[in-house]
């Protein structure tokens, strides 16, 4: 499964694959992580809300992209 869809809270592990998985994807996890730094800075009120939500997913697929590279999955 594609790092960016698997869960950000899986329960339990059988042959390196989650179990049980539920909530948010590790994308939608980190942009919300993103987002909701973003919103923390008072300057962000002057971005439109497609803007703060582009910038959030923008910076979680980096991320993702950046953990795939430098932690290769188990079985490779």
């Amino acid at each position: 499964m594609e790092n960016s869809k698997q869960s950000a809270f899986p329960r339990g592990f059988q042959d390196n694959q989650p179990l049980q998985t539920f909530g948010l994807t590790k994308r939608e996890y980190f942009a919300g992580l993103a987002m909701q730094g973003l919103m923390a800075n008072p300057h962000a009120i002057e971005w439109s809300e497609k803007q703060i939500c582009m910038f959030s997913l923008t910076h979680a697929d980096e991320l993702l992209k950046q953990l795939e590279t430098t932690n290769p999955k188990p079985n490779e």
